[in-house]
């Protein structure tokens, strides 16, 4: 009996020593699958950064330069000006080689021209059209209007060639420009070649302000007889008034006499009607008196 209780007691006192097993304790093996699993899951998640963080890099436009996402979905559906402007040129040329007599296109192409800062382009285009319709008065006033526009650039470029002129031969208080000490202020190089460059922009105005004169003639010409002619009339008098003022030439104070007649025949209460008359009687002192 007593040696059946003593082992009984070392069993017990075994039992104690050994640690317990957790109830709920994950096999080993699954605990091997379940860092398997995980492994697996990582490598994807991973990937995944890496594509995030490239992407990023596109979008956002790190170390690229650009402005990221924006730049890239302007340039992708929009593309650049430039590009989207040659474009557009590109298809009214394709629109106008096969419809020489499409009127639209060619203002549009003039007016893409224009955008580009190329009148030569613009003008050559507007002729073009004049050359498969003469009397188009859309294309005629297009014309003219950039001719007048050139006209007034002329004019601003001799006016600055004449100020720098002017104060690069500026003679000292009491020295009379005409004496030899006046003329030696303005014999010198700098003031020749200005002299030059002003003889010269004065005479390129003078050219400009004809020429749009002369495209202001053919629309009154080419509107006669149409509800358009009583407005064409006055352009072409206002520009011949203005070619007047630079050139001083009397025949361009008839030119402005006679519109502004034509005008008074088509509308003789009109709006424009009592200025019109005033403004005859002014140009009548630019004509040579008749002798009798």
């Amino acid at each position: 009996m007593a040696r059946g209780a003593a082992q009984a007691q070392r069993k017990r006192a075994q039992a104690a020593q050994q640690p317990k097993r957790k109830k709920n304790a994950t096999p080993s093996w699954e605990e091997q699958l379940f860092f398997s699993r995980l492994r697996r899951h990582t490598k994807w998640v991973y990937i995944f950064l890496a594509v995030v963080f490239a992407a990023g890099f596109v979008l956002l436009g790190v170390g690229s330069g650009s402005g990221g996402v924006a730049d890239v979905l302007s340039n992708l559906f929009h593309g650049s000006s430039g590009t989207s402007l040659s474009s557009q040129i590109h298809s009214d040329q394709k629109k106008i080689d096969a419809n020489p007599r499409d009127t639209a296109a060619y203002l549009d192409l003039a007016t893409l021209y224009q955008q580009k800062q190329d009148t030569a382009a613009a003008t050559a285009t507007l002729e073009s059209a004049l050359k498969v319709k003469p009397k188009d008065l859309d294309v005629l006033s297009r014309l003219a209007s950039i001719y007048q526009s050139q006209a007034e650039t002329a004019r601003n470029a001799a006016a600055n060639a004449q100020a720098a002129l002017a104060a690069a031969n500026s003679t000292p208080p009491g020295v009379d420009v005409n004496s030899n000490l006046g003329q030696a202020f303005t014999a010198d190089p700098l003031s020749q070649s200005l002299k030059a460059k002003a003889t010269d922009a004065f005479t390129k105005v003078g050219t400009a302000f004809t020429k749009a004169e002369s495209g202001y003639k053919r629309l009154a010409a080419a509107a006669r007889g149409t509800s358009q002619e009583a407005d064409a009339q006055l352009q072409l008098a206002s520009m011949a008034q203005n070619t007047l003022q630079v050139t001083g030439q009397p025949a361009h104070a008839r030119l402005a006499i006679a519109a502004y007649k034509r005008y008074l025949e088509l509308e003789p209460t009109g709006v424009q009607a009592t200025q019109a008359r005033q403004t005859i009687a002014q140009l009548q002192a630019f004509l040579p008196k008749q002798k009798h």
